[in-house]
């Protein structure tokens, strides 16, 4: 079992892997996703180290990999993914009419090639991602190879973080 749910005040001392959550992720706090993770600290550094190198990194924006993120999350029919990165781009400043788009599960009209390219990728590969021809329209869209392959890890992360909190029914974060 993890931590408390809906804010309760956690009694342990953090440790290195969450200060850096606090620190590099922007939110104030430790998402659930790691939280629940505390137990063996192996595993939540894997897994916060994972999603900073991924996600936090990289030549593709953080706001791209997260509307990735929703509407793969969104398409798996995982809540948490889906929820918590639609606060993140809100938090970022991305405008209401797309946060709701992306809470449908949709691919916006009017976003540029790539974006539109890689949110398509997202939602069809998010079922099933042994299809190496869902990579040709990110390459059509003027995407580089290592930005191709940035695209692939991130969904596979998503996925990865989708199982995660959906096995363990982790709780949505209270923000």
């Amino acid at each position: 079992m993890g931590p408390p749910a809906g804010g309760a005040p956690y009694t342990w001392a953090m440790g290195e892997t969450e200060r850096e959550i606090v620190e590099e992720l922007g939110f104030g706090m430790v998402p659930n996703a790691f939280a629940w993770a505390r137990e063996v600290p192996e595993v939540q550094t894997a897994l916060w180290k994972a999603f900073r190198h991924v996600v936090l990194r990289g030549l593709l924006p953080r706001t791209v990999k997260e509307m990735m993120g929703v509407v793969a999350s969104r398409r798996a029919g995982s809540e948490y993914a889906a929820r918590v990165h639609l606060h993140a781009l809100m938090v970022q400043g991305v405008e209401a009419p797309l946060l709701q788009a992306l809470e449908r599960g949709q691919v916006p009209e009017g976003l540029p090639p790539k974006v539109a390219a890689l949110l398509r990728f997202a939602h069809g590969a998010a079922l099933d991602p042994g299809k190496p021809e869902l990579l040709r329209p990110l390459r059509e869209a003027g995407l580089g190879e290592a930005e191709v392959k940035e695209a692939v890890a991130t969904l596979a992360l998503f996925r990865m973080v989708n199982a995660w909190t959906d096995l363990l029914a982790i709780p949505v974060d209270g923000v």
